[in-house]
């Protein structure tokens, strides 16, 4: 019976080797062939009865010439397992992966050596396509960099460069009035003004070029500071038109963050000027920023299970504000969906505030309804230079 029994055990298990996907062969420790399994049979093309009992090193003389493999070989010998990855032009190993296990009997006596061969062509040929789409992906970054920097160069000296003809334009325009007022028609210096202003307007312009240029190459001015004191710095620059308008300006909760302090100043800067110019007549601005650590969804339409940690800055105010629908076309360049002559500007400013948020590896969103206001929530992404959370907890009250 118990014969019967173990013959059964062994066919099983001669079953199951047949059925392994993997190549498995195993030696003696005279290096003879005692199992040869289907699968090594179909892919070898060599069958079990052709090699069983037969010496490994004289069916394939080319193992000699593998050091790797015949270390496998001789350290499952000495009762060590081990393993040799793939490698590329070695016998039998372009796309296979070598297991080496010593095989002993019932009472522990080492009597040979089981070699799995695990086929990885399909790891091997994806690591192949990743290499090559790194590298190719490597080029593009250096090509975009290259133009990048060489557009930034451009817009830098071109903006630049008409700077100061404007400048001189507009003060020999003024010079030419206040020296020749005398002579000049009400209709001759009204036109002479109206030239002055389209300069002003030219010079603020290439002022948001540089800006929007700027941030292009915000990487390169990371660091830690308090939001709060940029916020001071911001209100201060203001502090004219604050005073003008009565607006009331409230902060809470701004925390020390990670990113660009220029380029965060510009974004708070450019969302409060707006809330102070887009009011109706004879009202009193109301102005609230506020900062929490929120989590949001990545990808729009997802299905709100990846999500990500995010420090989102909420600008508040109490404008004209505008129909929600129009939420995305404010933030394109030169867009403006309010008339000119009533709110001057160069429709750029959101464009700069949307690439800068961006830039901190976030995006920003609008809420607004005519006659109520608006919401601008500036979502940046809470990473810093260790990796780990950019904000912490503001100290500071109300400004």
């Amino acid at each position: 019976m118990l014969d019967k029994m173990n013959e059964i055990s062994a066919n099983i298990a001669e079953m199951m080797n047949d059925a392994s996907i993997d190549r498995l062969m195993a030696i003696d420790t005279d290096w003879k062939i005692i199992a040869w399994n289907k699968t090594t049979e179909i892919l070898s093309g060599i069958l079990r009865d052709e090699v069983l009992g037969k010496n490994l090193l004289k069916v394939f003389p080319q193992l000699e010439q593998d050091e790797e493999i015949m270390s496998g070989f001789r350290l499952a010998m000495d009762g060590i397992k081990s393993f040799i990855p793939a490698a590329e032009g070695k016998f039998n190993r372009d796309y296979y992966e070598n297991h080496f296990i010593p095989l002993e009997d019932e009472d522990g006596k080492r009597i040979g050596v089981m070699n799995i061969m695990h086929d990885v062509a399909h790891r091997i040929k994806a690591e192949q396509q990743l290499h090559k789409l790194n590298e190719l992906l490597k080029k593009q970054y250096q090509q975009l960099e290259k133009t990048t920097a060489e557009l930034a160069t451009f817009t830098s000296i071109t903006s630049t460069d008409l700077k100061e003809p404007v400048k001189k334009l507009y003060t020999s325009l003024e010079l030419l009035v206040r020296s020749e007022g005398a002579n000049l028609t009400n209709h001759g210096k009204a036109g002479l003004r109206r030239m002055q202003s389209s300069l002003t307007k030219m010079n603020l312009l290439l002022d948001d070029i540089l800006a929007f240029s700027a941030a292009n190459s915000i990487g390169n001015e990371l660091e830690r500071f308090d939001l709060n004191e940029v916020l001071q710095r911001v209100l201060e620059s203001l502090r004219q038109k604050i005073a003008a308008r009565q607006a009331v300006i409230e902060a809470h909760d701004l925390p020390v963050m990670y990113g660009s302090r220029q380029m965060l100043q510009y974004l708070l800067y450019n969302l409060i000027d707006n809330a102070l110019k887009f009011q109706q007549d004879g009202n009193i601005p109301k102005i609230t920023i506020s900062a929490a650590n929120v989590e949001r969804q990545q990808d729009k339409g997802g299905d709100g299970t990846n999500l990500k940690a995010y420090l989102c800055i909420t600008v508040r105010d109490n404008g004209i504000g505008f129909a929600q629908e129009d939420a995305d076309k404010i933030f394109m360049l030169f867009e403006k969906i309010h008339p000119r002559k009533e709110y001057p500007g160069s429709g750029i400013g959101l464009t700069i505030s949307r690439k800068i948020v961006e830039a901190h590896g976030g995006f920003i969103e609008v809420e607004s309804q005519p006659g109520k206001g608006s919401a601008f929530h500036c979502c940046l992404s809470l990473m810093d230079e260790d990796g780990g959370s950019q904000a912490t907890s503001g100290e500071n009250g109300p400004a």
